[in-house]
């Protein structure tokens, strides 16, 4: 007779089998450690919630579930099928490997004992020794114990110590805000992970990176940091490996016994690359041991040294770094021996380019992260394609191509700064600086135009790209050019929107703030309402009014109507009561009608139809008008936009049937123009069709659309509204635990920026939640927090999703009576927005 498997116990097997400890799982399921302990020992049925989870979370395949629903909670046995455990795919973002790794076995079995047993370990070696290499080889055999990822951030093109946590941050898609500094949110994030995380490159930002990893250890305690850096970084508790130098060998041993050497054995794989019939024999044996010998087993010398096989022999190499040694060191002795091995390997490269290759090298220095063919022909001059053909070849740079995207180019750290110093020492940095801003400059006009059209999503990637280079034009334009500054900034919605809010406030605020840019009324305007507008996304609205206002001002001087226009509109997005914001859409009104501009008309009635948030039926009488008056145009994206933008009005007021046919027109226009984002749109208006007339499975789709979509193009908004909306169709389905984890999460990120409309939004399904949970006490003071929010930003709520608010009312007072919900109401009308999103995602 086959003995009865009980629920508990499988699940302690398949914890184990997963590596799992029973904290660990019981974090990842939202549960505390003695409920599944208790589950684990038979004591404890867990609830139909808690089963879905912890199946979800073992790997029982959706379709199964129901039956392993039954067995969890005692009401059959245990299901004939067997449930696989399948182990997620490691969570990382390690670059995959272009070229085999030579050696280092000892070297990594030293370092995963150092990161086994401390939780701070920093390789720490000179330039070009390996560090990098090693560390990712590392990574890669630790995927297995980091149930939350191993991740990489890359250190060598940021400048800007104080950029370092935002930096971090957005490796998670973790976005600061005006009043919570990124630290704090990777605080937040990493507390509750087990993760690896890597900081390659210390050196030059020692010590923030200190700072950051001292406040990380302590407050993250299964956070793990395996750091690279030509120094330790000092921390209490830091393990640092001095990682050596590859084998090296005695020109006197046999040839046979020449290939054990690790340095010998990278040289003749490397030297294979470009001269495929290159191979180790008994004329070139002593040559090659002595270029190793020489280059003291620095494997990126070693490369540089390999790659000229194809143009000399093993013994006209090293014949030319003893020449190049003897040099060097007459010149720096007081570089490490090892600095200057490695700079003469440099140095000996550099000796063999032709000067329009030199000439090339040394001005695409000024890039940071990397560069295209067409960034290099915009500041750089000559036949640049060949010559960046010939670096590639000489290995001084690498090229990484990827599907579907330009090819992008970019340096070994110690070959960028040996070439930005010839680039000092030519005394071209200021000019070719200079053509780098002009050129970010050009291309942020044409990213702010592009990122709209049927090309979006290829630009969306191509900007975040060149953040780096984007940085670096800030910088210098804040050294030299306030007028490009200004008009940099200003353009780049892009960045600020979807990285990071404060970044956008601190360059914009730093021009402002420059007398000079008083001279450059023009670039002052249009830096004045991108500041505004995101002063007005974070709720910052004194520091939007002060902007808004200037702008009036300014654009009244210049004599220039439609930043004076925009200015007024800006205005209206303002707190105020619905009187003043009426007159300013108005003034914006009469002035574009006044310019005789359809198209201008067109765009103030259709912001003055968003202002209004379905404040009444003049609303469509806005957006129709705009509409009949779009059509002549042929403005066909604008025509879209406003047919999607009706229809969706007309959701939200219930009006179900009236929609569809705005939504399906514009529905073609958008397949007609390919634009993906306000797709993304539309099919979240679809998916409310269909969550409206109950067909929650559709609806289900569309948001999850909405969803990928959003991710796609790099849109966090569209991205978390439909996580949002998905929440709100678990709740309906009954599905309870899934709810409530949407739920937390869109919470969070909305909070994260500043986004209030969208937690009030996120906090009422929560109160439909504590009503299905049997918490209307809870559910009323989150209602009451919702309204009050609701009422200090100007936004009322729209007519279907106040019909599921007052069910929700209608709820608690038949469950506590109208005298305890009004007490509740007003409780939860008192609370700031961090006491409503902790009591909202406490335990129910």
């Amino acid at each position: 007779m086959t003995e009865q498997v009980l629920f508990g116990e499988w699940l302690r097997k398949q914890r184990r089998a997963l590596d799992l400890s029973r904290q660990a799982l019981a974090d990842q399921v939202g549960c505390a450690e003695i409920t599944l302990r208790r589950i684990e020992t038979g004591t404890l049925k867990p609830s139909r919630e808690l089963a879905l989870l912890l199946l979800e979370k073992i790997g029982v395949p959706q379709m199964e579930r129901e039956d392993w629903i039954r067995f969890a909670r005692g009401q059959s046995g245990m299901p004939s099928q067997a449930a696989p455990i399948s182990k997620p795919a490691p969570r990382t973002n390690l670059p995959a490997s272009l070229t085999s790794f030579i050696g280092r076995e000892k070297e990594q079995a030293e370092t995963i004992r150092l990161i086994t047993k401390h939780r701070l370990v920093t390789l720490i070696g000179p330039g070009g020794i390996g560090k990098t290499r090693l560390s990712l080889k590392v990574g890669d055999q630790l995927l297995e114990k980091y149930p939350d990822g191993v991740w990489l951030v890359e250190l060598a093109s940021l400048n800007r110590p104080d950029l370092l946590p935002q930096t971090i941050a957005a490796l998670f898609d973790l976005k600061s805000t005006s009043n919570r500094p990124s630290l704090e949110i990777l605080i937040d994030f990493l507390q509750a992970k087990n993760i690896l995380l890597m900081l390659d490159n210390c050196e030059h930002l020692l010590d923030a990176c200190a700072q950051l990893a001292d406040h990380l250890l302590k407050h993250c305690p299964n956070l793990k940091i395996l750091a690279t850096s030509r120094e330790g970084l000092g921390v209490m508790g830091e393990a640092s490996y001095q990682v050596p130098a590859l084998e090296l060998p005695d020109v006197r041993q046999i040839l046979e016994k020449l290939r054990d050497f690790e340095s010998v054995s990278l040289f003749e794989e490397r030297a294979q690359l470009v001269q495929t019939g290159f191979t180790l024999t008994m004329d070139n044996a002593s040559a090659v041991a002595q270029i190793c010998s020489r280059l003291d087993g620095i494997p990126l010398a070693i490369e540089l040294a390999a790659v000229h096989v194809n143009t000399l022999s093993p013994a006209e190499i090293a014949a030319q770094l003893a020449e190049c040694f003897q040099i060097l060191t007459g010149g720096n002795r007081a570089a490490l021996p090892r600095q200057q091995t490695i700079r003469a390997s440099i140095e000996w490269s550099w000796n063999l380019l032709s000067e329009p290759e030199k000439i090339l090298l040394r001005r695409l220095s000024v890039f940071a992260g990397g560069w295209t063919l067409e960034s290099a022909q915009a500041v750089c001059d000559g036949e640049v394609l060949s010559l960046t053909d010939a670096l590639v070849r000489k290995s001084l740079i690498a090229a990484e191509l990827e599907a579907e995207h330009a090819t992008r180019y970019r340096f070994h750290e110690i070959v960028r700064q040996y070439a930005r110093e010839k680039l000092i020492e030519a005394g071209e940095e200021e000019n070719t600086r200079s053509r780098h801003l002009k050129f970010i400059l050009e291309f942020s006009e044409q990213l702010a135009l592009e990122v709209q059209g049927p090309q979006q999503a290829i630009w969306h990637v191509r900007a975040f790209y060149e953040v780096d280079n984007v940085r670096l034009a800030l910088q210098w334009a804040d050294k030299t050019d306030v007028q490009a500054g200004l008009y940099l900034s200003s353009r780049l919605a892009w960045l600020w929107y979807n990285f990071d809010l404060r970044e956008g406030n601190e360059w914009l605020s730093r021009f402002l703030q420059k007398p000079e840019s008083h001279t450059y009324p023009q670039a002052r305007l249009q830096a004045l309402y991108m500041y505004g507008d995101l002063m007005t996304r974070q709720q910052q609205f004194e520091a939007a009014r002060s902007a808004a206002e200037e702008g009036v001002e300014l654009s009244r001087t210049l004599g220039d109507q439609r930043g004076e226009m925009d200015s007024l509109l800006l205005l209206a997005r303002g707190p105020l009561n619905p009187a003043q914001r009426a007159e300013l859409n108005r003034q914006a009104l009469e002035m574009a009608q006044t310019l005789g501009d359809t198209e201008t008309t067109v765009r103030v009635l259709w912001e003055l139809g968003r202002s209004e948030r379905l404040k009444g039926s003049q609303t469509f009488e806005h957006w129709k008008k705009a509409i009949t008056l779009a059509r002549p145009l042929e403005n066909w994206r604008m025509l879209a936009n406003m047919l999607s933008m009706l229809g969706d009005a007309f959701v939200l007021n219930g009006e179900v049937e009236s929609a569809q046919p705005y939504l399906d027109e514009a529905d073609m226009l958008y397949k007609k123009l390919n634009l993906l984002s306000p797709t993304s749109q539309l099919l979240s208006a679809y998916g409310q069709i269909a969550f409206i007339r109950g067909d929650f499975e559709k609806a289900r789709a569309y948001f999850q659309d909405t969803v990928r979509i959003g991710i796609e193009i790099g849109s966090r908004s569209n991205t978390i509204w439909g996580r949002a909306h998905l929440g709100y169709v678990a709740l309906r389905e009954g599905n309870l635990a899934e709810a409530r984890r949407i739920f937390h999460e869109t919470a969070r990120s909305f909070q994260q920026d500043s986004y209030e409309l969208g937690v009030a939004f996120t906090l009422e399904g929560i109160a439909g939640l504590y009503i299905a949970t049997a918490h209307p006490e809870h559910a009323a003071q989150l209602i009451g927090w919702a309204d009050a929010t609701r009422e200090k930003i100007g936004e009322t709520r729209p007519r279907v999703e106040q019909a599921d608010v007052d069910k929700t009312i209608a709820a608690c007072i038949a469950r506590m009576g109208e005298v305890a919900f009004a007490d509740a109401y007003e409780q939860g009308r008192k609370m700031t927005l961090e006491e409503a999103i902790t009591f909202a995602l406490e335990e129910n």
